[in-house]
């Protein structure tokens, strides 16, 4: 497991090149009411998961830990690395049409608002508006499917010999 001051210098030094830092605040967030339920309504109980991966190739790889376990053999056939680190990880329930945060790390958050996708592609999964928000600043907003089982990988600067990996994935 990293330690907190590996976590941080990995964060700094893998967006730094990319990106400007802004200043160290936290993100303030409102959570909006949920809308009527309707024929989109997402399913009880089931949950977004997010996690900062940090993804690196050693002659002699670390087991993936328990989280990436299951996901370890797709990142690595995606991505081509051999060892993979979990930097933070956050989960949250799904409502309809209700802004949920998640906060992976301590620089890192991400908004969605879900709502079930009507598709036959999506098998049972949602339709998310996304935000990837470092401290105060809007990285990125996108729409996307992300359906059970079929996790979304967003692949992060390079850091060091490595890469940086956001993972969500719906959990049931």
């Amino acid at each position: 497991m990293l330690s907190r001051r590996v976590i941080t210098a990995l964060l700094i030094a893998g967006i730094g090149g990319l990106l400007a830092l802004a200043r160290a605040q936290t993100v303030n967030v409102k959570s909006t009411t949920a809308a009527p339920a309707s024929a989109t309504s997402v399913a009880s109980g089931d949950r977004v998961w997010s996690a900062l991966v940090l993804a690196t190739n050693s002659a002699d790889p670390k087991p993936a830990p328990p989280e990436l376990k299951a996901l370890a053999p797709r990142m690595k056939r995606v991505f081509g690395y051999n060892q993979f680190e979990l930097a933070g990880s956050a989960s949250q329930a799904i409502g309809n049409q209700q802004e949920s945060w998640l906060v992976p790390s301590k620089s890192f958050s991400l908004g969605l608002r879900a709502r079930r996708a009507m598709s036959k592609e999506a098998q049972g999964g949602y339709l998310l508006w996304l935000q990837f928000f470092q401290d105060k600043r809007e990285l990125v907003e996108t729409e996307v499917k992300l359906a059970p089982g079929s996790p979304l990988f967003i692949r992060g600067p390079q850091y060091g010999k490595g890469q940086l990996i956001v993972v969500l994935q719906v959990q049931r």
